[in-house]
C-alpha cells in the first residue's frame, strides 16, 4: 500500500512562500505592537518622572525649611538654656519677647505611589528608581523627628506667660527642653551632606535644588528667630 501526501494547490514552493508571508505578517504585528506598547510606556514616565520630580520638590522644600532656620533654632536653646539655670537659681528669667517655635513643612509622595500603583515605575531605568525611592525613605525618617520637635516646642511656648507657670509646668518644660535639644542634635546632625547616610544626600543626584526660604516667613518661626531672653 502506498501513502500519499496532498500536493499543494500550487507547489510546495509555493505554499513555503504563502507560510512566510504569514509568519512575516505575524512578525510585523508583534513588533509594531510591542513598538505601540513601547511609545505608550516612553509617553507614561515622561508624564510621571515630571510629577515625581514635583513630589521630590515638595520633600526638599520641607527638609530645607528646617536647614533655613537651624541657626535660630541653636540660638533660642541657648537662650533657653539661660533661662532654665536662672529658674534654678531663683533668679528673673529676662524673658522679653516671644519664644516662637519651628514649623513643620510637609510634602508630597502621591506620584510614587501611583507610578508603583501602574507599573510605570518598572519601565524605569534602576537607577532613577533607586534614586526616588531613597528620597521618599529620607523624607520619611525626617518627618517623625520634626514632629517631635514641633510639640516639644508648642510646650516651651508656655515660657511665653512665665508669671503663671507653676512648678508642674516648669517639670513639663524641662522635659520638653530636653526633648527639643535631642531632636535639634538629630535634625542638625542628619540634614547635612557630608556622610552618604545623611538624609539630604539623596537629594543629590536630582541637581541644585533651592533652599525653602519661606520657612522664614511663617510668624511663629520670626519669633524664633528674634532675640526672646535678655543676657
Amino acid at each position: 500500500m502506498h501513502f500519499h501526501l496532498p500536493k499543494p494547490l500550487h507547489g510546495w514552493r509555493e505554499f513555503a512562500g504563502e507560510v512566510g508571508i504569514i509568519v512575516v505578517g505575524v512578525l510585523i504585528a508583534l513588533g509594531a505592537e510591542q513598538v505601540v506598547e513601547d511609545i505608550h510606556w516612553r509617553h507614561t514616565i515622561a508624564n510621571e518622572r515630571k510629577a515625581l520630580n514635583a513630589d521630590v520638590a515638595d520633600m526638599w522644600s520641607a527638609e530645607s525649611a528646617r536647614v533655613v532656620i537651624q541657626r535660630c533654632v541653636d540660638s533660642r536653646l541657648g537662650e533657653l538654656t539661660l533661662v532654665f539655670a536662672r529658674h534654678q537659681q531663683g533668679k528673673p528669667l529676662g524673658i522679653i519677647g516671644p519664644i516662637g517655635r519651628p514649623s513643620v513643612w510637609t510634602g508630597s509622595q502621591s506620584a510614587l505611589q501611583m507610578a508603583t500603583a501602574d507599573g510605570s515605575l518598572s519601565h524605569m531605568p534602576l537607577d532613577d528608581k533607586a534614586a526616588y525611592f531613597a528620597v521618599a525613605e529620607s523624607y520619611d525618617a525626617f518627618v517623625p523627628v520634626a514632629l517631635e520637635e514641633r510639640a516639644s516646642w508648642r510646650t516651651l511656648e508656655l515660657l511665653d506667660e512665665p508669671e503663671a507657670l507653676d512648678e508642674t509646668d516648669w517639670r513639663d518644660l524641662r522635659r520638653a527642653f530636653r526633648d527639643a535639644v535631642d531632636t535639634n542634635r538629630t535634625l542638625k546632625g542628619n540634614l547635612a551632606f557630608d556622610r552618604p547616610d545623611q538624609w539630604l544626600t539623596a537629594f543629590a543626584k536630582f541637581g541644585p535644588l533651592p533652599q525653602n526660604k519661606g520657612a522664614l516667613l511663617i510668624p511663629w518661626v520670626q519669633d524664633l528667630c528674634r532675640p526672646a531672653v535678655k543676657r
